[in-house]
């Protein structure tokens, strides 16, 4: 199985010699299958983004995207997302007071089975679904790390999975970009300053 790369950062960060207790929120009325906020995180003091590149995973074996396909997936979210941004937001390589780090990660099931030694455990699990991608987002302050925010969603009206699949369908993993994206500019018009 191919290295989990952030994702297993994100969820999996088990192996800590220290326990911290971090107390998160559901979003009520989320938009999204799963959101959390950071109990009494207030994003107005925000108004720049620093992204880091998209991280995806895929199961090795049926359905093992080429590497053309995985730059492609990551150039359709980027092409959704800096669209929907836009000019309103500045997009910054720095960390810096003002500045939102942005770390998104898909899993890539489009044209797989979930795997029987899947790492992910618990809510993010339930989350991951043959035949489809499933996008997680975690927002934290750029300068200490601190996380406010973490997302998952699964894509939308998936095409089942009726045999071995060999061909991806581009056009749902635009679909799936350009939703997870307009939600994200939401998020931002509604809870950054500017």
């Amino acid at each position: 199985m191919r290295r989990w790369l952030l994702l297993a950062g994100l969820l999996l960060a088990a192996g800590c010699n220290q326990t911290i207790v971090e107390s998160y929120d559901a979003v009520p009325g989320a938009r999204v299958d799963s959101a959390y906020v950071k109990r009494g995180v207030n994003f107005s003091r925000y108004k720049r983004l620093l992204p880091v590149p998209l991280e995806i995973y895929f199961y090795e074996g049926l359905g093992t995207p080429a590497p053309s396909d995985i730059d492609r997936v990551r150039q359709i979210f980027r092409d959704a997302f800096m669209t929907k941004i836009g000019d309103d937001y500045e997009i910054v390589n720095k960390p810096g007071p003002d500045v939102l780090n942005v770390r998104a990660s898909l899993v890539d099931l489009e044209l797989s089975e979930v795997p029987d030694d899947l790492p992910i455990k618990g809510r993010a699990a339930s989350l991951v679904a043959a035949g489809q991608l499933t996008f997680f987002m975690e927002l934290a302050d750029s300068q200490n790390g601190e996380v406010l925010a973490r997302a998952a969603d699964r894509e939308k009206s998936p095409a089942a999975i009726t045999g071995p699949a060999t061909q991806r369908d581009w056009a749902r993993t635009e679909v799936a970009a350009d939703r997870w994206a307009q939600l994200f500019r939401e998020f931002l018009d509604a809870n950054l300053g500017r």
